[in-house]
């Protein structure tokens, strides 16, 4: 992790390092934090460190101990199958929101995030594949413009994210994943809303097969 800058809130520039880190196992699961190493390695002062941190223990990426001391979280398979199954219900409801919602600038956007996956599985760079994953699905849940739909498939997103990074399961299915979103996009251009909520659940579900992950609910 790289020192920061002044400019800016220091707690939000922690916090963004911190998460990063953690989302692409930097800091491992189970590893401790502590607001003195933290501090010294980002070149702040422990407050800001400390403020970030309870903002990662809200979001469930870090948990405080019995004993105040803070470490990442692990994530089990139980718990990737059981944001497998929000998933399976919110983002096909983002889908179908989006259809009323959504522009031709926001579409282009969207097409031009799944051409960027694309040059990454070409380039071999699976880390930028996942990060760009994790935008696009976060990306349609902004254009729903439901602030709290988004907030909840951010979250799970970024959960899902760690766990694709810790279990190195994502390689064999990638391009699979850029085709599904072309054809979500697809049902977006036509203004579909139940194929595109279809579209989305069915991605969705692929993707609980592609990792190994058999849903409680099948």
């Amino acid at each position: 992790m790289q020192k920061l800058k002044s400019a800016g809130s220091l707690s939000d520039q922690a916090y963004d390092v911190i998460k990063n880190a953690i989302i692409n196992n930097e800091i491992k699961p189970l590893e401790y934090l502590t607001e003195e190493h933290l501090g010294e390695k980002l070149g702040i002062s422990r407050t800001p460190i400390r403020t970030a941190l309870k903002r990662l223990v809200y979001e469930g990426l870090v948990e405080m101990e019995l004993n105040k001391q803070t470490r990442v979280r692990a994530i089990s398979i139980e718990e990737a199958q059981d944001y497998q199954v929000l998933r399976e219900s919110l983002e096909p409801l983002a889908a179908k929101l989006a259809c009323i919602t959504i522009n031709a600038k926001q579409l282009e956007f969207l097409k031009e995030i799944c051409n960027q996956q694309r040059e990454s599985i070409v380039e071999k760079n699976y880390s930028q594949f996942i990060n760009l994953d994790t935008q696009f699905h976060s990306y349609l849940a902004e254009f729903t413009n439901n602030h709290k739909l988004k907030e909840f498939i951010n979250s799970l997103r970024i959960q899902m994210q760690r766990y694709i990074i810790l279990t190195n399961t994502l390689r064999m299915s990638a391009t699979e994943a850029i085709e599904e979103h072309f054809q979500i996009i697809t049902a977006l251009e036509r203004k579909d809303p139940e194929e595109a909520a279809t579209c989305m659940a069915n991605h969705i579900k692929n993707i609980s097969n592609r990792l190994g992950l058999t849903t409680k609910e099948e």
